[in-house]
Parts: C-alpha cells; structure tokens; sequence
C-alpha cells in the first residue's frame, strides 16, 4: 500500500503489510540457500548471541521463543530442520536436560551472515525515501511501541 491507496490503513494493518513485504522478500532469496521464512530467525538471533559471549553461551530454543515471541513448537521444528540441514547443532544441556542448547556451525555462520545482508539489502531499499534523521526518528517510534503480549 502506498500514500496513493483510499483505502485508510490502521497501524496494525500497515505493522502486517510491511513484514508481509519483509517476509516475501526474504523468501524468494533464501531460496537458493534453502533456508526457510521460520528458520532464519534462529540463525539470527544465533549469530547475534554467539557474538556478544565468550563462546561459553548456551542458547535453548525456550530462549529463541520468548526472545522473539514465537511459538515454542515453531522453534523446535526450524532447530530441527537447521540441524538436518548443517546449520545448527542441537544436544541436551548437561546441566538441565530438558534444555536443548544450539549452536551455529561453519555453514551456518555463513549462511547466518548471507540472511543478515539480505535483511539490510530489504532495509535499504525499503527506507531508501527516508533521510538518515528520519531514519533514527522511525527506529525509535518503533522501539517505544509498547505493544500487547
């Protein structure tokens, strides 16, 4: 949608309209990495985390879920399916055994790293009318929405 639609367009709608763009964009390039649309959040917030420790980090799924208010089940089958895939590695945390701690290997660093320069090809190009001011002033009205859990 854009300003010359008559349709008038509620935050919410314009919130769905926009990670629909996102999540359109991403799939058609993952495709040629066969990665999928729920499967890239986990390798991101993997490499993220994996770059803020000592590599001493445990991530469990649980954590990815509440991070990203995502459905727990959705987690486990993208760790599952990034695991078949080389991505991820899964194994029981040693010290709570119901935890499944994950960790990127090699290809998934890489692959985590090709999903990050897509995601900033789409930011580009979807702020490309915005000025560096506007920029900043969008991201912090965005970060100070408090919205609903």
């Amino acid at each position: 949608m854009n300003s010359q639609d008559s349709i008038p367009v509620n935050l919410a709608q314009r919130l769905v309209f926009t990670v629909n763009q996102y999540q359109a964009y991403l799939s058609r390039h993952l495709k040629e990495y066969r990665i999928g649309s729920s499967e890239y959040p986990v390798l991101i917030y993997l490499v993220h985390r994996e770059s803020e420790g000592d590599g001493t980090l445990k991530v469990s799924q649980s954590d990815i879920a509440q991070r990203q208010h995502r459905d727990p089940a959705l987690i486990t089958r993208a760790a599952r399916s990034l695991a078949e895939k080389g991505l991820i590695t899964v194994h029981p945390d040693p010290e709570n055994r119901a935890r499944n701690v994950l960790r990127l290997t090699p290809a998934g660093r890489e692959a985590a790293v090709k999903v990050e320069e897509l995601v900033s090809a789409w930011e580009e190009e979807a702020q490309g009318g915005l000025d560096e001011q506007e920029r900043r002033q969008l991201g912090d009205l965005l970060a100070r929405l408090e919205l609903p859990r």
